[in-house]
């Protein structure tokens, strides 16, 4: 099931898609092909919906900052998810709403996005970069697309990086390139220490992302409030006679 760059063919969908009618949840499938789960379940519900035509690649769209805006203040106000938005709104990829969110609770403008795409080709890193890197992922959900832009690597670095750190731990991460199999790893105390605390420092960043979002959905209920006590309940009550 290959990739090409940071494009799916469509035999790719329809292979992640059999899969799927075979029995894998998207989960599973995210674990162990790095595949965004929510994106194979876009794909499910594509093809059910539409059949082969569903699943081909749509144009670009341009969406003003209205627009934005207001996609963004459904999902703060909950009762809603990313995909839901995405194939309500005929928005071709759910990551699309979530980067708007993302600049819209970090106080940015909604009109600088602009569609990411990931790095095709990888560049030289260092044992004690590709852990950190590893680490970040983790802490964030495995959030492959994400790592590429933040350490300017490849997706297939990434991904090949988590799988090697998941089944044999950071010692696994080493360029054995001209060293003997038997060598040890080279890792000081001092190293490891400094990793771990970038692992935490990674993990509090994400939930204090998440803290942010939740900031602004109670401050959008807080605007809401003064509105809705002043709606007074219609009563029916009895004429007297």
């Amino acid at each position: 099931m290959g990739r090409k760059g940071s494009r799916y063919s469509l035999e790719d969908k329809l292979s992640y898609i059999q899969l799927v009618e075979q029995g894998m949840s998207a989960r599973q499938i995210q674990r162990q092909y790095g595949v965004k789960d929510d994106q194979v379940r876009q794909w499910v519900q594509r093809f059910q919906a539409d059949g082969i035509a569903g699943l081909k690649r749509r144009k670009i769209h341009r969406y003003s900052p209205e627009f934005k805006q207001k996609l963004v203040e459904l999902y703060l106000a909950g009762n809603t998810s990313y995909p839901q938005l995405a194939s309500q709104f005929d928005i071709p990829n759910s990551s699309i709403i979530y980067q708007w969110v993302n600049l819209y609770t970090s106080g940015k403008s909604l009109t600088t996005t602009r569609r990411f795409r990931p790095m095709k080709t990888g560049r030289k890193t260092t044992q004690i970069e590709r852990i950190e890197i590893v680490q970040w992922v983790i802490a964030n959900e495995l959030d492959y697309n994400g790592a590429t832009k933040k350490f300017a690597v490849s997706y297939g670095q990434v991904y090949t990086w988590v799988k090697k750190f998941k089944q044999d731990g950071p010692e696994a991460l080493q360029d054995r390139r001209g060293k003997d199999k038997s060598s040890k790893p080279n890792l000081t105390d001092e190293e490891k220490q400094a990793l771990k605390i970038k692992e935490l420092e990674a993990r509090n960043a994400y939930l204090s992302k998440e803290n942010e979002v939740l900031k602004k959905l109670k401050e959008l209920e807080r605007k809401d409030a003064p509105q809705n006590q002043n709606i007074v309940p219609f009563k029916h009550s009895p004429k007297k006679r």
